[in-house]
């Protein structure tokens, strides 16, 4: 009975070492976003560890997520430096808005919306995408808008589990020890059962992972294209 007690295979040890990852993940995370120019880098490299978690991969969280931060960092912090201006704009639209409901005609306040929407989802999208994909810095940020676009529940999804720690909190404040232990991993690896199921629908079939040694840059441009036409929607200025 002591044998099955202490067996790291018992479930019960499973799940307390695998919210042991979650908050060494969640304080990796946050020390490597302190820079914040580094958050592209750390973002991706958390959500390479929370997908490979869902997948039950052998997962070495500090291991993992310090040789996908470095091997992303250089492509993920211009990622990061193109989307921080607009993120910035943004941001002060949404405080003017809010401080002054009136400020905005309607017409402006829906295309506002959108915009934020748009950049929003692609914000959300391109680091876990760049995260398990090899490709060009603008094919990964086309790839974000266009499997976005493609996958508006889990999108939504997505923007429910970024949120929801800041409004647990804003709710009450006893929720920030969670959040501080587990506010950042805990929704990663909610949205990596989506990410799994998404990177999986644009993943190459083994079989011709075992042929090439490397994934076309334009492959999930071209998976996205193939369901974008499948609805109906136009794709005919989408470069190849």
């Amino acid at each position: 009975m002591l044998d099955r007690m202490f067996n790291y295979e018992n479930p019960v040890w499973q799940f307390m070492g695998r919210i042991a990852d979650l908050m060494i993940l969640n304080a990796m995370a946050l020390i490597f976003s302190v820079p914040i120019i580094t958050i592209g880098a750390s973002w991706t490299a958390l959500y390479y560890c929370t997908v490979k978690i869902v997948r039950k991969e052998d997962t070495y969280v500090w291991k993992e997520f310090w040789n996908s931060f470095k091997s992303n960092f250089k492509q993920a912090t211009i990622i990061w430096l193109i989307l921080i201006p607009f993120l910035a704009i943004l941001f002060v639209d949404v405080l003017m808005w809010y401080n002054d409901p009136t400020l905005l005609p309607k017409v402006l306040k829906v295309t506002t919306v959108i915009v934020i929407c748009i950049v929003l989802a692609i914000t959300i999208y391109v680091f876990p995408i760049l995260s398990h994909f090899d490709n060009t810095t603008r094919n990964t940020l086309k790839n974000a808008f266009l499997v976005s676009m493609i996958n508006i529940p889990y999108t939504l999804y997505f923007m429910f589990l970024l949120f929801l720690p800041i409004v647990i909190v804003w709710i009450d404040l006893r929720f920030m020890m969670l959040d501080m232990l587990m506010g950042i991993s805990l929704p990663a690896l909610l949205a990596s059962f989506g990410w799994s199921r998404i990177f999986k629908k644009l993943e190459p079939p083994k079989q011709e992972e075992d042929e090439e040694d490397s994934q076309d840059p334009d492959s999930i441009v071209k998976e996205a294209e193939k369901e974008l036409i499948a609805s109906g929607a136009d794709v005919s200025d989408t470069d190849k």
